[in-house]
């Protein structure tokens, strides 16, 4: 498990997301999608992405237990900067999905996140972390979380600032079908055993 959210998290480095994130509700707490060039940009792994809707596909050139994942980033319309990163890995040898969600600081940590479509919510995303680039939930997700996502459309993650006020930052889930089923092909055919991966570093 711990390999596998080590294997996420140098992938979520690939965001491009380095300066200090805005703080929920702040002045450009608004929420775009990002471009395209911007968000498909792993060029520290020489790896090409590939785009499916909203999400891309990206694969860290590294032995790993998961090498590739979904993800999906919204970013300020005036600064560029991530407001939002959703990721989701696959390890096939153990068949587990991890899914690591980015949001702003200023947040009541332990309200968690929530991920809903208004007919589906998430349970509780519980906070692990925050550093100077935002607040993040890592943790690993059933299966019937994954089959939920694939029938959202517009969706929105929601977070409680410290004051007590919700905010719903708006998100999208196309393409997230397509994306899965490339991610979790590629995953099957690249990732190491959880000893291979250890004795590669």
């Amino acid at each position: 498990m711990r390999r596998a959210l080590l294997s996420l998290l140098a992938l979520g480095a690939m965001s491009g997301a380095a300066a200090a994130q805005p703080a929920v509700g702040g002045p450009a707490a608004k929420a775009a999608p990002a471009k395209p060039a911007a968000a498909a940009a792993p060029a520290a792994t020489g790896a090409p992405a590939q785009r499916f809707g909203d999400f891309i596909v990206r694969c860290a050139n590294v032995k790993s237990v998961a090498p590739c994942d979904l993800y999906e980033e919204r970013v300020q319309k005036d600064t560029g900067r991530r407001v939002i990163g959703f990721s989701i890995g696959f390890m096939p040898s153990q068949s587990r999905y991890i899914m690591q969600v980015a949001v702003p600081l200023g947040i009541d940590v332990g309200k968690g996140i929530t991920v809903t479509d208004g007919k589906f919510t998430s349970p509780v995303l519980p906070v692990r972390r925050c550093d100077q680039t935002g607040c993040f939930s890592e943790v690993q997700v059933d299966k019937s979380l994954i089959d939920a996502f694939s029938k959202m459309g517009e969706a929105k993650i929601q977070v409680t600032a410290d004051g007590g006020k919700a905010y719903p930052f708006t998100f999208s889930f196309n393409g997230f079908s397509a994306a899965l089923d490339s991610m979790v092909a590629q995953n099957r055919a690249k990732a190491t055993t959880p000893d291979a991966a250890a004795d590669a570093r």
